[in-house]
């Protein structure tokens, strides 16, 4: 079973945690990994509710394989 991690978001600027990103969008890797599995990469834009400073991070990753996906 995959670990799963919370991934808090943070302004690059004052610190401040952003909530959800307001707008989401994936990267699928062009070649698999050694056990051929893809990933698939989800980035979010995020607004700091504080300075109003705008920044991107990753929301979640999931490995795509013939065993199944693992996120």
């Amino acid at each position: 079973m995959p670990k799963k991690r919370t991934q808090q978001h943070n302004c690059p600027e004052c610190g401040t945690p952003a909530k959800e990103p307001y707008k989401t969008w994936e990267l699928v890797a062009p070649f698999p990994d050694k056990k051929m599995r893809i990933t698939v990469t989800i980035f979010g834009m995020y607004e700091c509710p504080k300075c109003g400073k705008k920044f991107r991070g990753v929301v979640s990753k999931a490995k795509l394989g013939s065993e199944g996906i693992e996120l």
